[in-house]
């Protein structure tokens, strides 16, 4: 498989044979509706996607990424308690029948309180969390349709206004027999390749509601394309660039000086947004699924879950 060709994992659960083509877009079939519950009370809805580490062109361990927000209810350095104890998401199991999938659910955290979702130590204020996934869970059931490190190594050079497509599930609003999601399709806002305020992010310009946080964020091109090398190609190319966070409540609100004047006092006003979005970059889903160590994770989470 050349690197320079978009990459689909789409192998069978016990074979790892390659899928057959079909007209739909794989990266469909690699995202997911994620609800968090508390018992049997649906707590919130999200967007995941599966991800996996590999060896050559088979699956090594899967993962559902996702926000912190999206698996606790809180944010990131929050010290409130979680408000949900399992997630829910689904598999789709054939690329010919889209309506195939079958649902999933993981319990989030041990018998002693522990998370079972992997996150990053050196950003720990990163809205992104793995959630590991046995092959049990999905072993047998059809084909598998995930991301992997090669999807955020296409050739594709991006920049300040390059198109940027969410895939997820706005307010719940998506094609429910199916659960393929909805493409929505935006601007990179901030240079990709710096750190927004030092920190694996970038910024997007788009229309993103609840219900989205989560979604893989990909580079799309169906025809003329620069490489790295600045060279112009042509061909399908789709580079996954990051997990989409939350919109940013930076709007700031006017008020009046003495002499009655309107201006900016750099206040924050509840409720208003310049649209601009943040990505959490795919190197840090990269960084976070090298480090993870699966003979401990299961002896020592995985073993003792609720």
């Amino acid at each position: 498989m050349k690197r320079a060709l978009p990459v689909l994992i789409a192998a069978t659960l016990s074979a790892g044979a390659l899928a057959a083509q079909s007209s739909i877009e794989s990266m469909s079939l690699m995202t997911t509706p994620v609800l968090l519950a508390n018992g049997n009370r649906q707590v919130s809805q999200g967007t995941g996607f599966l991800y996996a580490t590999t060896r050559g062109n088979v699956p090594d361990m899967v993962f559902l990424v996702t926000n912190y927000h999206v698996v606790t209810g809180n944010e990131p350095l929050s010290q409130a308690p979680p408000k949900g104890d399992r997630l829910q998401f689904y598999f789709h199991a054939s690329r010919e029948e889209p309506s195939s999938y079958f649902p999933v659910n993981i319990p989030l955290y041990t018998k002693t309180g522990e998370p079972i979702w992997i996150r990053s130590t050196e950003f720990p204020e990163a809205d992104v969390v793995l959630v590991p996934i046995v092959p049990q869970l999905y072993d047998g059931r059809g084909q598998l349709f995930v991301f992997s490190e090669i999807h955020t190594q296409i050739d594709m050079k991006v920049r300040p206004a390059t198109q940027a497509t969410l895939l997820g599930y706005p307010y719940g609003f998506f094609d429910t027999k199916n659960f393929l999601p909805v493409w929505k399709t935006g601007h990179l806002a901030s240079e990709p390749a710096v750190d927004f305020q030092g920190e694996p992010v970038f910024l997007v310009d788009v229309s993103a509601f609840p219900g989205m946080s989560g979604a893989p964020v990909v580079a799309v091109s169906n025809g003329v394309y620069e490489n790295e090398a600045n060279q112009m190609m042509s061909g399908i190319q789709k580079r996954l660039l990051g997990v989409f966070s939350a919109m940013r409540m930076v709007k700031t609100r006017p008020t009046v000086d003495a002499s009655g004047m309107a201006v900016d006092a750099g206040a924050a006003s509840p409720g208003d947004s310049l649209q601009l979005g943040y990505v959490w970059k795919a190197s840090l889903v990269n960084d976070i699924a090298r480090g993870f160590n699966r003979q401990d994770w299961e002896e020592r989470i995985w073993k003792n879950r609720k």
